[in-house]
């Protein structure tokens, strides 16, 4: 399998590595070795990690970062891939879930928003360079994350008390 075939499996399906939402951290610990140290906290209460690259370059994936729950269950996945794959896991996603939106992008290609079932499923081209963002979301996540930006936006309206 070359790796562009095996990113390909991962990111259209990572339950095949054991990355699907509400999964536990301490399964997916028992996979990758590097979640040892948080990164910071997610927008429902848990830890944040990333996957170490050198757990990820067999697979052809640049990158992964999870979020977790106060439960410690996944949350959130996002991956970082390289951008040639774009057309290719548009297509897919295209047939394999709902399409939701999209949204213009200034680099040419566009957001792609699907749904399956409780997940939220972006395939995102608006990075520098040649690399593709593809994210798996709980409501609930998407939810938190939606007030925590409201509440952000919001604060900007609040006048000075100084």
């Amino acid at each position: 399998m070359t790796p562009l075939s095996k990113s390909f499996s991962v990111l259209s399906n990572p339950a095949v590595i054991g990355l699907d939402i509400g999964a536990t951290l301490s399964d997916i610990r028992n996979t990758f070795k590097s979640l040892n140290s948080m990164i910071g906290h997610s927008y429902t209460g848990g830890p944040l990690f990333r996957i170490a690259a050198y757990e990820l370059s067999e697979l052809g994936i640049l990158g992964a970062e999870l979020a977790f729950n106060h439960n410690d269950c996944l949350d959130a996945l996002y991956f970082q891939f390289e951008k040639v794959q774009y057309p290719h896991l548009l297509e897919y996603l295209q047939n394999a879930f709902t399409w939701v939106s999209q949204l213009d992008s200034l680099q040419g290609n566009f957001i792609a928003i699907f749904s399956h079932g409780p997940i939220e499923i972006t395939l995102d081209p608006q990075r520098p360079g040649n690399s593709c963002f593809l994210s798996y979301t709980s409501q609930t996540f998407k939810h938190a994350r939606e007030a925590y930006t409201a509440a952000i936006n919001n604060s900007d309206l609040l006048p000075c008390t100084s």
